[in-house]
Formats: structure tokens, sequence, C-alpha cells
């Protein structure tokens, strides 16, 4: 669909600034008043700096058109979000990668517990608070999939303390029903603690942090978050006060308005709101006209703050949904 049909209803675009097909200012004036609420990719899944930074990859003129979306957008009384790939980066990734159970490197996904890279997170977060932006909206939060993260350090963190071999597996884990519980926990915690960090910066720098949840019948919707990328959406959700719900990311299929896969997806964007006690947008991918119909009606069944929608599919969508839907 075209920027303006979305705009026009009811969605709220997610510029990349290097896959604008419309030059800004040319749009803007098309839109008019229409538009008041957008997001801004910051940090590519590449590894690309829309801003300046000393962390991340810089490209002049990608570096210069980032800070001029946001100030031609600044310039109309326009509201910005940042987003930025929290545990994915192809650059990055060649230090900090994530290996799976079998002992591959997974392609531009990040280990999360990995301190250096936390370290490094937390700088970009300081660079980006130098950007007038609203608030920061983080995607792709958590391990890559149910079968990560098995690097040196994870495999030595978890088992020095449970007195086990170092170069255990997934298929070990599997087997001893106390040890796997253990796993999953320890995973979550992982995640929890540096999401804690993420927040006390945030609040030091002034930023105002919003958690994608991934809400997929591939992970078992919101029950197999914690099995799957380490997210216990009620621990995490009480760090936040704004969520905002990828809606089927990797199933790719929205289903028709009043349809019976319709209303169980409602119900299953209601209970993360329920149990999370939280405020609630939705985000998703480039929509359908019947896609855009089925979102605005969740949006408002749940009551939402609104519906988020990229513009283009991310290079990178492929790689992402086949390893997120990895199951054991």
């Amino acid at each position: 669909m075209e920027i303006k049909e979305l705009v026009y209803n009811g969605a709220i675009p997610i510029f990349n600034p290097s896959k604008l097909e419309t030059p800004l200012e040319e749009l803007l004036l098309q839109i008019g008043g229409a538009l008041t609420e957008t997001a801004v990719l910051l940090k590519g899944a590449d590894g690309q700096a829309y801003y300046p930074s000393t962390i991340l990859l810089q490209n002049e003129k990608l570096r210069e058109l980032g800070l001029k979306t946001i100030k031609l957008l600044k310039d109309v009384d326009v509201k910005v979000k940042g987003l930025i790939y929290v545990h994915y980066d192809e650059y990055l990734s060649e230090e900090y990668g994530t290996v799976e159970s079998d002992g591959r490197r997974t392609e531009g996904f990040i280990c999360p517990i990995n301190e250096t890279y936390q370290e490094q997170f937390l700088k970009i977060l300081e660079e980006i608070s130098q950007i007038d932006i609203d608030n920061v909206i983080l995607l792709l939060t958590g391990y890559a999939s149910a079968l990560h993260c098995f690097c040196e350090n994870c495999r030595t963190t978890f088992s020095t303390d449970r007195k086990m071999p170092a170069n255990f597996n997934f298929s070990l884990l599997q087997g001893d029903k106390e040890l796997y519980s253990e796993w999953i926990e320890w995973r979550s915690e992982n995640i929890k603690m540096f999401l804690l960090k993420v927040v006390e910066k945030s609040k030091e720098l002034g930023l105002k942090p919003i958690f994608a949840v991934e809400l997929d019948p591939n992970l078992q919707f919101e029950e197999g978050l914690k099995s799957s990328l380490g997210i216990d959406i009620k621990n995490v959700a009480n760090l936040f006060d704004h969520l905002m719900i990828m809606v089927n990311p990797w199933e790719v299929i929205l289903p028709p308005v009043q349809s019976k896969r319709f209303k169980e997806l409602v119900q299953r964007v209601r209970n993360v709101k329920q149990q999370t006690n939280r405020n609630i947008s939705l985000i998703y991918w480039p929509p359908s006209e019947e896609e855009l119909k089925t979102l605005l009606t969740i949006n408002e069944e749940v009551e939402g703050k609104g519906l988020y929608v990229f513009l283009q599919y991310p290079d990178q969508f492929k790689n992402w949904r086949e390893t997120r839907i990895i199951t054991p």
C-alpha cells in the first residue's frame, strides 16, 4: 500500500531513511497534517547507524540522511520514535555472535549474555539520546531461538555452578527435566537483567524505551516466549510503561476479520495487555489492504494506542523467520 493510504487509514509508518521511494519533503506535502506520529530506523539490522556513532557502521550519506529525516519530521511537529534492533546486528555479530546447539554460528544474531556487547549497547543508547526523538522501540530482543545460545561463554557460565561438563548440548538438557527447567529460568533471568540495565540507562539519559513482544503461533504466542526467546513477558513488562505487540510476525498470515482464528488472535493480544497491565500498540510488516483492515480492527478491539507498520520487508526477514521458528 502507498504511504498516503496507510496514513489516511490510521496506520503509523516506520521509515527506513535509505529506502524511501518518494523524497520525504514531497511526501510530507502530499500527506499534509495527516501524519502526526511515526518511527524512524536508527540502528539497522546490517549494523548501519543513521546517526553519528563510534560503535556502529558509518556511512556519511546514510548518517546525514537519517538526521535529515528526523529533522524534517520534527519541523512539522511529527512525534518521532527511534527504532533499533537489539540482539540482531550483522556487523557486531562478527564479534558477539550466537551459536546453535550443534555448534554453528547463527548469522546476524547476538549472544544476549555477552558483557562486552551489553556495554556497547548501552553506549549506543547514549549516542541515541543525543538525537531529537520521543521514544525508542526495542526490536528483536532475546535469544535467537529455542536452540540458543551454546557459545563457549554460555556453556561455561551455565555449567560451572552445576558441576556438569561444559560441552553439553540441547539433547542433554531435554533428557533431564530438572536441568532443562533450570536452563529456561537461567536464560530468562539473563534477558531480564540485561533489560534492567537498558531501562536504568534509558532513564538516566531521558529516553523512554518501548519493548516489542513477538506474538506468534510458531512461538506458542505469549506462552512460548520464555522457552523460545528467553522472555518471561510478565517480568519483562514490569520494566516498561509501554509494549508494542508484533502480531503474527513469523506466521506472515493474518486471518480475515471475524474468523475463528481472528478471534483467537484478538484474545491473545488482549491476554498480553491484561497480564501485563500495560499500554500496548501493534506493529506489523507492510500490510495489504485486507491485512490493514484486520490489524486496525484488532487495535480497536483491544483499545491499543496505535498501529505501526513497516513500509518494506527488511532484507533479513527470511533469515529472521527461519531462525525464530526453529523448534527442538
